[in-house]
């Protein structure tokens, strides 16, 4: 019997604040996942008495629901965010993006958070030949950033990795891993309240109010019944920021939805013939499928984009399910123990942005991307607050854009899903004729 909750959720502690919420704080942050609870940690650290308000139990959200994969994988090339932001800055976002794992790869080690992380690399493969031949001219732009560790593979490298015939090569992030993503996030929550930071769930804030024009007065947020009066507030919501409390970033910010599912218990020797090199794994095609062994290393989990706006688990899963029999024919009738979904948060940029607007401060909009980066700008967007005139990333200058047609209700995401099931239709199409003539060549 397939369960409609993530599979990280099995048999891991869940925490409740019975505290009474206070009625002042330095910062209050709103949102507590990766982000928020990272932010939290820092502020109080840095000797600030933090607030921290989740609209749902504490690991509701995207922290605890996403496939563990621990990467720098923006969507955007080299070239093209030099043409959108010019040399300097373009370096700076591939430099950052990688240094991102290397901060939540240190927040992990040196607080000793048993998260199962695993340090296996992730693979990025190459869906058609003409795929594999962007990914070396990409490659060729990133070799002037330092300590940066990944090269392309040949399809003979990939049949060592993988048990499938799909691919067509691929590139190796060799400092890429993995986590228990809600280890993780309880690990960070721990940190957080030892450092002083008070956390609650259940309680949705509705508006946040300026005291005066120039911000001196600091603000109100405003939760049922009650408001906590604070100097900064904090939105870290990513794909679950909602209008009614900023119409600004909800304008801002595309809650698309992930699917995943995980197989019954296969045994390790199965999984390891399945994934022989003990990579994450994560593809070219539209569709955006991902998938890895589980920590146990007796499960196979993948996740895939079953459609860009929200359907039930329950709808998504023969769909996740086609995903994953069309990798591995061998997982075909292979009971599916946990199919879930959660909210990513897009920024049109397909970049993340830390910012301020109107006093309030922001990061979000990781695309799909962040269990490295969340953590990492959480922590710069806490130094930004403390030390607003000095620039703390280069994600302040990718700032937030929207479309005059979109207002927080993303009504178009359906038709996008059509589209995407075309780019399904034409990815198959170039796939398939890639492998028809390596085999007429043979």
């Amino acid at each position: 019997m397939t369960k409609y909750t993530p599979f990280w959720w099995e048999d891991q502690p869940q925490y409740k604040n019975n505290a009474d919420l206070p009625s002042d704080a330095d910062v209050v942050v709103i949102g507590a996942g990766y982000t928020g609870l990272s932010a939290a940690l820092t502020l109080s650290r840095l000797g600030c008495s933090v607030v921290v308000l989740d609209s749902e139990d504490i690991g509701f959200g995207a922290s605890t629901r996403n496939g563990g994969m621990l990467g720098s994988g923006h969507k955007v090339s080299t070239s093209q965010a030099r043409l959108r932001y010019g040399e300097e800055v373009a370096q700076r976002i591939h430099k950052e993006t990688n240094s991102s794992i290397s901060f939540t790869k240190y927040l992990i080690k040196d607080n000793s958070i048993d998260c199962d992380l695993q340090e296996c690399g992730r693979l990025r493969t190459a869906w058609t030949p003409r795929d594999h031949i962007d990914m070396a001219n990409n490659m060729n732009e990133l070799k002037s950033i330092k300590n940066f560790d990944s090269y392309i593979v040949d399809p003979e490298f990939m049949y060592k990795s993988i048990n499938t015939s799909l691919y067509f090569g691929g590139q190796l992030y060799k400092e890429h891993g993995s986590v228990h993503p809600r280890k993780l996030h309880y690990g960070i929550l721990q940190l957080a309240i030892s450092a002083g930071a008070q956390v609650f769930g259940g309680f949705r804030a509705n508006r946040v109010e300026k005291l005066s024009n120039n911000l001196s007065q600091g603000f109100k947020v405003h939760v049922p019944e009650k408001f906590i009066k604070c100097q900064h507030v904090l939105i870290a919501t990513n794909g679950y920021t909602r209008s009614d409390l900023s119409k600004y970033l909800s304008r801002r910010v595309l809650p698309v939805p992930s699917f995943i599912v995980t197989t019954e218990d296969i045994g390790t020797d199965m999984v390891n013939s399945l994934l022989p090199g003990g990579h994450c794994m994560v593809e070219t095609r539209q569709r955006y499928c991902y998938y890895r062994a589980t920590p146990c290393g007796k499960r196979i989990m993948l996740g895939t984009r079953a459609a860009l706006h929200q359907i039930s688990p329950q709808q998504a899963l023969p769909k996740v399910i086609n995903m994953l029999n069309g990798i591995f024919p061998s997982l075909a009738g292979v009971d599916i123990s946990h199919c879930w979904t959660g909210l990513t948060g897009f920024s049109f940029s397909n970049l993340p942005a830390v910012g301020c607007s109107d006093g309030v401060y922001y990061a979000l909009g990781y695309c799909g991307n962040g269990v490295a980066m969340a953590p990492y700008l959480g922590h710069k967007v806490a130094l930004k607050m403390m030390h607003p005139d000095k620039e703390q990333s280069v994600f302040e200058k990718t700032t937030l854009s929207t479309r005059f047609y979109y207002h927080g209700r993303p009504w178009f995401l359906p038709f996008a899903s059509a589209i995407w099931r075309g780019h399904d239709i034409v990815d198959n199409y170039r796939q398939k004729n890639a492998q028809d003539k390596d085999q007429s060549r043979l």
